[in-house]
């Protein structure tokens, strides 16, 4: 057991003695996961704009929808929007914001997970192939012993 794993029962009660619920404090962070989510597709939009036409429009597409989660949760949060229009049945153990953080996850980090996946057999062979690599190149480590001075450059 770890220290965080028996400190946070007490942070959770502290937290919810102050008057913070962990609900606002779930939304703050999915406005900022929305936001950084929508500048990573943003970016592999721009890095991979050479590639497939499908997996530019699924960064772009990815992107619009964080952005579009990013909007909503912010109106949400400053109070322009009063309440989500999505109503679970009672009992439930997870609420909206729990359901919303993790749909805004893994959309957004859906494309780069789908272009980008690799096999388990393509990571030992990548391995191997680095390994070899490394090994005819001496790690790429020179040692010079004839001049003490260039260590000073």
């Amino acid at each position: 057991m770890t220290i965080a794993a028996l400190a946070a029962p007490d942070a959770a009660h502290m937290i919810i003695a102050q008057g913070v619920s962990v609900t606002g404090i779930l939304v703050t962070v999915m406005i900022f996961v929305a936001a950084l989510l929508f500048l990573f597709n943003l970016a592999l939009t721009i890095a991979f704009r050479k590639r497939r036409t499908a997996e530019i429009v699924s960064y772009v597409t990815a992107g619009l929808i964080e952005l579009a989660i990013f909007v909503f949760v912010l109106l949400l949060q400053i109070g322009v929007l009063t309440h989500v229009p999505l109503h679970l049945p009672p009992g439930l153990p997870v609420n909206r914001a729990e359901i919303g953080g993790t749909l805004a996850l893994a959309i957004g980090l859906f494309p780069a997970a789908y272009w980008h996946r690799t096999t388990m057999s393509q990571l030992r062979q990548r391995m191997a192939e680095d390994a070899r690599v490394i090994k005819s190149r001496e790690g790429g480590v020179r040692v010079r012993s004839n001049a003490p001075g260039e260590w000073l450059n």
